[in-house]
């Protein structure tokens, strides 16, 4: 919720948390930086970071981020809604699985980050995706195809376990319920060379304008000056996945994650 209704309720949210905190025996500070939580508080060894959450602030990159500057500084995080569908989206990422859009037999499917994709030949991963709306990405790990796939020069992906599974997990980009790229495993998400994915754009530095290239063999399909050219010419960047442990900067398991946060629901007329 971008503007001043938002800021509002934010302000109105972290009053009515500092105070129970208050209340509570914790020492409440107001950071003035603004990188740091609207209000911190502390009572011995636990220190809790307040984090007000407007009806647009419950999405998965705002939570990850927020819970990772926590965790960096050895705070736990306490969430701060107003309404059920808030509250309710935050328990959502949070548990059940925590951090993941799905878990079946130890593989992830992940929620889609805010980056993108860079590609080692320069510029981003994009996909051909006609008609109209922004097309349904999906990153999801899974055990096929054994054998070699893309992968960082640091993953094994051959390998296997007793069972005949990838040691590696296989993660596919799906568009619309179609793969459309398979690599070994999320480290390999660091600068994948450009034929692992359809298609890659980058911005020329000598005319501004970007250029659209296939994966496979770097020819050159189409020459748009932005952003809005592009999408209308069928092309869309690829999203990043919101890889836990690449986003909090750590790996953490379920237990200690439940134990990062909390989550309090203040009524409107509370101040």
């Amino acid at each position: 919720m971008p503007g001043p209704l938002g800021d509002a309720t934010r302000r109105d949210l972290t009053d009515a948390a500092a105070a129970r905190l208050a209340a509570d025996g914790f020492e409440v500070e107001r950071p003035e930086s603004g990188a740091e939580p609207p209000a911190v508080a502390t009572r011995g060894d636990d220190r809790v970071a307040v984090e007000p959450l407007a009806a647009d602030d419950a999405t998965p990159t705002v939570i990850v981020s927020r819970l990772g500057h926590a965790l960096d500084r050895d705070r736990r995080v306490l969430f701060v809604a107003r309404d059920a569908d808030t509250a309710a989206a935050v328990r959502d990422l949070l548990a059940d699985p925590p951090l993941l859009a799905d878990r079946t037999d130890g593989r992830r499917t992940f929620h889609l980050g805010p980056d993108r994709i860079p590609v080692s030949g320069g510029g981003y991963a994009c996909v051909r995706a006609d008609g109209l709306g922004e097309p349904t990405f999906r990153w999801r790990e899974t055990d096929t195809p054994v054998g070699p796939v893309t992968a960082h020069s640091d993953v094994d992906a051959a390998a296997v376990d007793d069972e005949g599974r990838p040691v590696v997990p296989r993660l596919v980009c799906e568009v619309e319920g179609a793969p459309v790229a398979v690599l070994a495993g999320v480290e390999s998400l660091q600068t994948p060379p450009d034929a692992a994915f359809p298609f890659a754009y980058r911005r020329d530095p000598t005319d501004k304008r970007f250029r659209v290239r296939r994966g496979d063999d770097g020819t050159v399909v189409e020459t748009v000056g932005g952003f809005g050219a592009m999408r209308e010419a069928g092309y869309v960047p690829v999203p990043m996945p919101l890889v836990p442990e690449h986003a909090l900067g750590r790996s953490i398991d379920d237990e200690a994650l439940a134990a990062a946060w909390d989550l309090s629901v203040i009524d409107e007329g509370e101040r």
